[in-house]
């Protein structure tokens, strides 16, 4: 079980070995095919909330999205995790991942300029707006606020992060492990349990990936958990 800490509480150590592993795996092209698998989903299943189904597989599909990048980290070091960027409380990017905008070569043989426009409206979620979120009673009503949460981020951040190929740049992943654990926290509360992702047939699996919805429910089954 290895913990995914706040940013801010990252020593400089931790942050060294975020980037060099990041780094790392922009170098063996196994970064960059993840961004391209962010990319088909995005077009197959309209991830930014066009349709219903979309939205039933967005915090699912991106929990899975992280597990196989945080897999890929720790076989380069295994002590690399993901941060989290609690964006209601550090209303800037973290300043040790400003400079970190590495271009990143895809499949496709081109290559992203991860580029930001940071400040863009609308502003950062506000924790009264996350605290709205989490007290929502379904599972739809809260996925259509949190994902609604998620959308202005990117905006905010603006560049790259505005685009499907958002997950070249860095900060993407901090901020849906972000996503990723409000959902978690979200599921912890006793009320919502057994109020999980509403998926049929083959939109069950985390496609490209073996994973179904059921796989990724709980977090301690992946082996990490979020810390303070």
């Amino acid at each position: 079980m290895h913990v995914r800490k706040l940013a801010t509480k990252m020593t400089n150590s931790e942050r060294d070995t975020f980037k060099d592993v990041i780094t790392a795996l922009i170098n063996n092209g196994k970064y960059g095919q993840l961004v391209s698998h962010h990319t088909m989903d995005h077009h197959m299943h309209s991830m930014g909330g066009m349709d219903a189904v979309g939205l039933q597989r967005f915090v699912p599909w991106h929990r899975v999205y992280l597990y196989e990048l945080e897999k890929l980290m720790i076989e380069v070091d295994s002590s690399a995790f993901i941060p989290y960027w609690r964006w209601t409380t550090q209303k800037m990017v973290p300043s040790w991942l400003r400079n970190f905008t590495p271009p990143v070569p895809i499949p496709s043989g081109s290559t992203i300029n991860v580029i930001r426009n940071v400040g863009f409206p609308p502003p950062l979620p506000t924790n009264s707006f996350i605290n709205s979120v989490m007290s929502e009673t379904t599972f739809t009503d809260f996925v259509t606020q949190l994902e609604s949460a998620h959308n202005n981020v990117h905006r905010w951040v603006g560049g790259t992060m505005s685009t499907g190929l958002s997950p070249a740049d860095p900060i993407f992943w901090l901020h849906h492990a972000n996503i990723d654990r409000l959902w978690h926290q979200w599921q912890k509360k006793p009320s919502n349990a057994g109020k999980n992702p509403q998926l049929t047939g083959a939109n069950r699996t985390m496609d490209p990936w073996s994973q179904t919805v059921e796989d990724v429910l709980d977090i301690q089954d992946l082996d990490y958990s979020y810390g303070l």
